[in-house]
């Protein structure tokens, strides 16, 4: 074991200063962190490339973006897609429980916030893939009789030392078995109810319809109200198999509906705040709804609350503030 890896509370003072040392090196950008860490089986999908233990509950991690994304495009050719964001923050908070708290690779995560903000002027598309540094802080560190039980993971993101963003996530850790029978239902075993058409890709922002996670509702739904599109099959989106909806899908209906409310505008989020009450179930319907909310003034980022609802129930609840590019 290397003194970075070195469990912190049975560490010397003299350990815990070289450990220090060595954790302010630079991070290394050279290799992806293993894939069952970080919740995905594809190495093109692993962000995180570094960590290092800053002390008991602090932490820095590095990640790579590329200058494309099979599905986190950049927005106008200009600007990462900050949900590239949420996604290395996501990644880092299950490699942080699982490699420094001691979570079960087996273990399942269940997100409950993940609150994302950007920089614009630091997401801009540079000539060679973005590095980007993690600052990590973990707060309401909780433990069960079986071990970890959750934590809330609060992120500093930095480009070359200039502030790209800031991220928050809480998340709880159950065993497959409970998550499974007492949080999210297994599929029906005839599979997925039948999937609504997708919204016109453009409407939703994206360059292909596959990537459309928003169903056409019928004739009555009101306006800018869908069904939640669940492919199991999509190479990013559901890149492991799933107990139910992962956040990430969530957070892209946030956006996709965004988008939509402010068509025929590009978008650029700026900041996503997002609440997650219930897992979402995929055999189930989940109805999508955008409200553009009131600004005070027209030069004002434009302000969309997102929910969703399963059975009548709040699910999903999440506040975009949006830039317009166009």
């Amino acid at each position: 074991m290397s003194v970075v890896d070195a469990p912190w509370d049975d560490a010397s003072p003299a350990v815990r200063r070289r450990w220090r040392s060595r954790a302010k090196e630079s991070l290394h950008f050279a290799r992806t962190a293993p894939r069952h860490l970080v919740d995905r089986s594809a190495v093109t999908q692993v962000l995180v490339t570094d960590w290092r233990r800053l002390g008991a509950d602090t932490f820095r991690i590095g990640a790579q973006w590329p200058r494309d994304h099979s599905f986190y495009t950049p927005v106008a050719d200009s600007w990462h897609d900050p949900l590239l964001g949420a996604e290395s923050l996501r990644q880092a908070a299950f490699l942080i429980g699982r490699h420094y708290y001691g979570a079960p690779t087996g273990q399942a995560v269940v997100v409950d916030e993940l609150d994302i903000e950007t920089a614009p002027s630091a997401m801009l598309l540079g000539r060679r893939p973005t590095e980007i540094s993690m600052d990590i802080t973990c707060t309401d560190v909780r433990h069960d009789g079986h071990g970890i039980a959750g934590l809330t993971v609060n992120a500093e993101l930095l480009r070359d030392d200039v502030f790209l963003g800031a991220g928050r996530l809480a998340l709880r850790f159950h065993s497959p078995e409970a998550h499974r029978t007492d949080a999210c239902p297994a599929t029906p075993a005839d599979g997925l109810p039948p999937q609504p058409d997708p919204l016109p890709a453009p409407i939703a922002g994206r360059l292909r319809e596959h990537d459309v996670v928003l169903g056409v509702a019928g004739g009555s739904a009101p306006r800018h109200t869908w069904q939640l599109r669940v492919d199991p099959g999509h190479p990013v989106l559901f890149d492991q198999p799933a107990h139910h909806v992962p956040c990430m899908v969530l957070l892209e209906a946030a956006r996709q509906g965004t988008q939509a409310v402010c068509a025929p505008y590009r978008i650029l989020p700026l900041d996503i705040r997002s609440a997650f009450h219930e897992p979402v179930e995929l055999g189930l319907p989940c109805q999508i709804a955008a409200t553009r909310l009131p600004t005070q003034d027209a030069s004002e980022d434009t302000a969309v609350r997102v929910t969703g609802l399963q059975e009548g129930r709040l699910v999903f609840d999440s506040l975009v503030l949006a830039g317009l590019c166009d």
